[in-house]
C-alpha cells in the first residue's frame, strides 16, 4: 500500500480537534523512558556525528521505539513539519494514526509557529530540548507527559530530522 505523505492528504478524525501543547522546558529528562531515549540517542551521537535513522531500529532501542516520532522540515525555513513516522502506542494512546500529517494540519494555529521554533533550534543547533506538561486537544489532556525532542541524522549526515518520544506518567 502506498502511503500519500503530501501535507492536506489526510483529515484529522472528527473526535479530534487541534492539538495544543501546555508544555514547559525541563533540564533533563525524569520519565524512565524518556531517560532510556536520551542515553541511547547519547550512545550513538560519537565523533561529531548524531544519532543516524538507521541506528534505531536494534533490540536496544525496542522497548522506546513505540512512543516515538519523527518529524521533518516540509519547507527550508522549518515553518512546518510532516510527521514521517508515528510510533503504535502513541497512535493508540491518539486513537488514529497522523503518520503524515503535517504539523500545520495537526496542531492549533495558535501553537504551530512556537512549536516549529522549537523543532528549528533542535535541529539546527543539534540539542536537546526536553518538556513536561499536557497534550490539549486529544481526549487525553488530563494526562501528564514528558516529551524529548533530539536531532538525528536522516539518509545522509546533511539531513537533520527530529527524534521525538512521549512518555505518559502514571496517574495519581
Amino acid at each position: 500500500m502506498l502511503v500519500d505523505a503530501r501535507p492536506g492528504a489526510y483529515a484529522l478524525p472528527g473526535f479530534v480537534t487541534r492539538i495544543e501543547t501546555n508544555v514547559v522546558p525541563i533540564d533533563a529528562p525524569q520519565h524512565a523512558q524518556s531517560i532510556k531515549l536520551f542515553e541511547f540517542w547519547k550512545s550513538r551521537c560519537v565523533d561529531g556525528r548524531l544519532l543516524r535513522r538507521t541506528d534505531l531500529p536494534c533490540r536496544e532501542a525496542a522497548s522506546f521505539l513505540p512512543s516515538v516520532f519523527v518529524l521533518e522540515p516540509l519547507d527550508p525555513d522549518g515553518e512546518d513539519w510532516r510527521l514521517r513516522v508515528v510510533g503504535t502506542t502513541l497512535t493508540r494512546w491518539l486513537d488514529f494514526d497522523p503518520t503524515g500529517l503535517s504539523i500545520g494540519e495537526l496542531y492549533h494555529p495558535d501553537h504551530v509557529a512556537h512549536d516549529a521554533q522549537i523543532y528549528r533550534l533542535v535541529t539546527r543547533e543539534r540539542r536537546p530540548h526536553i518538556t513536561r506538561g499536557r497534550l490539549c486537544g486529544i481526549n487525553r489532556d488530563f494526562l501528564e507527559l514528558e516529551i524529548v525532542h533530539l536531532p538525528m541524522e536522516g539518509a545522509t549526515a546533511g539531513e537533520i530530522l527530529l527524534l521525538g518520544c512521549i512518555s505518559i506518567f502514571e496517574e495519581k
